[in-house]
């Protein structure tokens, strides 16, 4: 018992296995999702990336996470409700989430008077569960995983007469695919447009419609090196699952790519990039620093891409980057930062021997002020010091303004301390 498809134009069927096949979705679709939900969601900017400026590439950004909760799956969720029926309001809708799709479900639910069953599992944020709640949703808190939440929607669909909602829906990427027709229009002269992905949703939709509205336009995938889902759908010929992994692109540890997305974006897709985790960290950071914008680690693989240099044959050219999602929390957030300090060599972390006297530590302070550094932490070491018993270690962690500020004050931190141990910050070993 799903959505009606009869407003749905569906191109063809493309065969994954011998029981197994899938929709792709039509440009039509996307035209027809732009018209339901024009009034329920966000027409996000389309800004200038100031961090341009110190790059070789044109970049605007694809403000998603301006929507209302804060991500595109606002789109899809709204497209869905809208195209459903009437019955829908008695009925309900059933989804399985544990990020950006439950919220925009409870959100949409509870403006259009549709009852929502969100179902997460247990590792999901304990504030997404109140906010759901507090939109009038109801919360079943099932299984270790997605897959195990998704498996018990699926049963609920199943036992009720409930719509279920998945990111794979054809509705829902139709309603994605608005993000597509949205910059072709703010920004016609769009050369490359690079979106993160998941499941493969948003990257459908929005691929269909820029192609359809300019041919020329190079489309991109970018999804994160730890869970690496479509790349391995792509290889293998046909979806498959990957190991999940904890990262900080939160919302694309998507297991398995989805049938429909897959099947849409097979064939036509320009490339797929894989980004470091080192780099969502820095990107995150570049759009509070710079842009001075709040954006989910997954939101911004897109803009990560670029500064990783995954895609040197698009500089000098307009590239759109999608920041598709802003739902991050606060702890994840300062996580992000400081690890994209660390990235970008702007947290310095040592060891060194000072006296155990009353000046030890004011020196040694003095000397990180002296060089306009951030003591960030600091603490000492007084048991386990096997040579000077006048003497304690100090671990400290500063921060610096760029990588040639933290030369010059490891310049003279050496000079002062000869026996200081700086520890290197591996750009490879950031998880």
């Amino acid at each position: 018992m799903g959505a009606t498809r009869s407003d749905i134009d569906l191109v063809y069927l493309v065969s994954l296995g011998d029981d197994e096949s899938s929709n792709v979705l039509s440009f039509n679709a996307i035209n027809k999702a732009a018209e339901r939900i024009s009034g329920g969601i966000v027409r996000t900017p389309l800004c200038i990336a100031k961090i341009s400026k110190s790059m070789d590439y044109d970049i605007y950004l694809k403000c998603e996470n301006l929507q209302y909760t804060g991500s595109c799956a606002e789109r899809g969720i709204l497209n869905f409700m809208m195209a459903a029926g009437a019955d829908i309001k008695s009925r309900g809708v059933v989804v399985a989430s544990q990020g950006a799709l439950a919220l925009a479900a409870a959100y949409h639910g509870h403006c259009l008077g549709i009852p929502v069953t969100v179902v997460m599992p247990e590792r999901a944020s304990p504030s997404l569960a109140y906010r759901c709640s507090d939109l009038g949703a109801k919360v079943v808190v099932c299984g270790d995983s997605l897959e195990q939440a998704v498996t018990y929607a699926n049963k609920l669909y199943k036992e009720t007469e409930q719509f279920y909602v998945s990111s794979d829906d054809l509705l829902v990427i139709a309603g994605l695919g608005t993000v597509g027709l949205e910059v072709i229009a703010q920004l016609p002269e769009t050369e490359a447009l690079l979106v993160p992905v998941a499941a493969g949703g948003l990257l459908a939709g929005t691929l269909v419609a820029a192609k359809m509205l300019k041919c020329s336009c190079l489309v991109y995938g970018v999804e994160c090196s730890r869970v690496p889902t479509m790349l391995r759908a792509l290889q293998v010929g046909r979806p498959v699952e990957v190991p999940t992994a904890p990262t900080l692109a939160e919302g694309l540890d998507a297991p398995c790519a989805g049938p429909n997305a897959f099947a849409t974006i097979k064939g036509r897709l320009d490339r797929m990039l894989v980004v470091d985790e080192a780099w969502v960290a820095r990107a995150v950071l570049a759009l509070v620093e710079r842009e001075r914008l709040v954006a989910s680690g997954g939101g911004v693989v897109a803009l990560a891409a670029l500064m990783q240099g995954l895609a040197p044959e698009l500089r000098g050219k307009r590239v759109v980057c999608v920041i598709s999602s802003g739902n991050i929390e606060s702890g994840q957030l300062s996580r992000a930062i400081q690890r994209g300090l660390g990235a970008e060599s702007r947290l310095v972390r040592f060891a060194v021997p000072v006296p155990d006297t009353c000046f030890g530590l004011k020196d040694l302070a003095t000397a990180i002020a002296n060089q306009q550094a951030i003591l960030k932490s600091l603490t000492t070491e007084q048991v386990w010091v096997t040579n000077d018993v006048n003497v304690i270690w100090a671990n400290v962690v500063v921060e610096t303004v760029n990588e040639e500020h933290t030369t010059a004050l490891k310049d003279y931190i050496r000079n002062l301390y000869p026996c200081v141990r700086f520890v290197l910050y591996d750009l490879e070993d950031k998880h």
